[in-house]
């Protein structure tokens, strides 16, 4: 039910980040900004305007608590204790926090419909407040460095097809397991560049010492989109986006438990 939940809010958050690209292209007016935030957070908010959407919104924080329990579960699992161990493990307990706080955000909206979460808002904010303190520009700076590697990460594991983690895939067929790779593939190319372009202005905001060049995955993508070769990058993290989120819904019955 967690990775099924995952699987909505990015697919979702894809075609959000499309009608970016689609606005930037000059496909529709305005060229640039859209109504919805085009990430996780606008994939809620989203939810929410649809006809029974405080029921879906329940559906989706219950199914997000859960993905968060499988990945603290995950974290917790005895097993490899090397240096990269220890980053999947943080990593882990990094995105159950993240999956925690997409439930939190739900939850307030079902309750509450004018509730408005900006992802935007909370990057730049929390940016601000590190930054006020005694070495929060390098603060800032290291977690953008981290997060620009973790994009990596995710590219390289697409780029060579490395999508198998925590699924049993067996009695696929030999072309649904190729185009169930590919998906995946396709998923992770997506989200690596989309964490590639945050933890850019990270950086950018530690370097220039302004907490407004930090920005959620929204903001990131609408300041790309406003260049000139733009529009194909975000088109790129939108395809991912919604390509992730199929895997996901594909693969949600296939998810097996595994230690680091």
């Amino acid at each position: 039910m967690g990775w099924c939940a995952k699987g909505v809010v990015y697919a979702v958050a894809g075609i959000l980040v499309l009608s970016v690209a689609a606005r930037a292209s000059g496909w529709s007016d305005p060229p640039v900004s859209g109504q919805q935030e085009a990430s996780p957070t606008g994939a809620i908010k989203t939810v929410a305007s649809t006809s029974g959407g405080t029921f879906l919104l329940l559906l989706l924080a219950l199914g997000m608590t859960l993905y968060a329990g499988w990945r603290l579960v995950s974290a917790f699992l005895p097993g490899g204790t090397d240096a990269e161990a220890i980053v999947h493990r943080v990593g882990y307990v990094v995105s159950a926090i993240a999956y925690i706080a997409f439930a939190v955000s739900a939850v307030a909206l079902a309750r509450d419909s004018s509730v408005d979460p900006d992802g935007n808002r909370k990057v730049t904010d929390i940016s601000a407040s590190v930054m006020s303190h005694t070495a929060g520009r390098l603060v800032i700076g290291i977690i953008g460095v981290i997060v620009i590697g973790a994009g990596l990460y995710r590219a390289k594991k697409g780029l060579t097809l490395d999508v198998n983690d925590e699924l049993n895939l067996a009695g696929f067929s030999r072309a649904r397991l190729l185009w169930t790779k590919r998906i995946g593939a396709a998923g992770e190319i997506g989200r690596g560049i989309g964490f590639g372009l945050v933890g850019f202005f990270l950086v950018r905001s530690a370097i220039t010492y302004v907490a407004s060049e930090a920005t959620g995955l929204d903001g990131a993508l609408r300041r790309v989109a406003g260049e000139s070769w733009g529009v194909f990058v975000v088109g790129v993290v939108g395809v991912g986006f919604v390509a992730y989120g199929v895997f996901c819904l594909l693969t949600f019955t296939r998810r097996r438990l595994e230690a680091p």
